[in-house]
């Protein structure tokens, strides 16, 4: 017995397939080298795109001009290659930024901390979080 594939595709950058023009189990990819992606749509009474992966790498958030479908999907995941290469996932709403961050050194707190980010300072040596609250690097 055969069993037929269906797939949509496209090599256009951010150019992302309206889940209106996907079918039940049917998949759309994206191969452009810069922001390649798998999608699939869920089964909403108005159906959202879903990606699958890859994580984008970059110094802005995907689909940032959108050619296709313009939402971003919930779960979809970015490593933001600005400074300290923070990890973010769209939560449907907007980035979150997990807080399982860390970092080491041999001496100084790194720029740009995040709320709850954990250093370890080599030449002291000790453990640090941070608090966005006072903006400072508190002793663990």
């Amino acid at each position: 017995m055969s069993v037929q594939i269906l797939r949509l595709r496209s090599s256009l950058l951010y150019d992302r397939v309206l889940p209106s023009r996907l079918g039940d189990g049917e998949i759309g990819l994206n191969f452009n080298a810069t922001e390649p992606g798998l999608y699939f749509r869920d089964d909403a009474v108005t159906p959202k795109l879903i990606k699958v992966g890859p994580i984008h790498v970059g110094s802005s958030a995907p689909n940032a001009v959108p050619t296709g479908y313009t939402p971003l999907s919930k779960g979809e995941s970015w490593l933001d290659s600005t400074s300290t290469q923070i990890f973010k996932i769209y939560d449907g709403s907007t980035w979150q930024t997990p807080k399982a961050v860390a970092s080491t050194s041999l001496s100084g707190f790194p720029t740009n901390a995040i709320d709850g980010q954990l250093h370890y300072d080599k030449s002291v040596p000790a453990l640090y979080i941070y608090n966005g609250t006072s903006s400072s690097w508190v002793a663990v």
